[in-house]
């Protein structure tokens, strides 16, 4: 992972006099998230926290392929219109990615990762459900 995303490591020394219970306390340090990694943690949260993205990204995690605007607006129920409102909104936050193909696009999910978050969420769900 990326060292951008934790908090800087602080002094395990003076964790352990200042600290209720160092010895669980001394293997965390520097693995916590720092500002910046919660920030952009958030910011994935906020972009899937949409219940029209939703449909989309579990649509496209589901399908395990890429699928064209249209193909999605149809198994949706979404216009268009709205459809690609929403993807251009999690194209731009690194959700989706396109390939245009002449005037058609196609959208896929960037990776595994938003795939496992989508299909784990759900799975979450549907278990407090039953």
């Amino acid at each position: 992972m990326s060292q951008i995303l934790f908090a800087a490591a602080i002094d395990a020394e003076a964790c352990s006099t200042a600290c209720l219970h160092p010895d669980a306390v001394a293997p965390l340090l520097g693995r916590s998230l720092g500002a910046d990694g919660a920030r952009a943690v958030a910011d994935l949260f906020a972009t899937l926290a949409d219940p029209s993205r939703m449909r989309v990204l579990h649509l496209l995690a589901v399908s395990g392929a890429e699928l064209c605007v249209c193909d999605i607006a149809l198994v949706t129920g979404m216009s268009v219109s709205a459809l690609s409102h929403q993807l251009r909104h999690l194209r731009e936050r690194g959700a989706v990615e396109r390939r245009k193909d002449g005037r058609v696009a196609y959208y896929r999910l960037v990776d595994e990762h938003i795939r496992g978050l989508i299909l784990g969420a759900v799975s979450h769900v549907a278990e407090g459900r039953a």
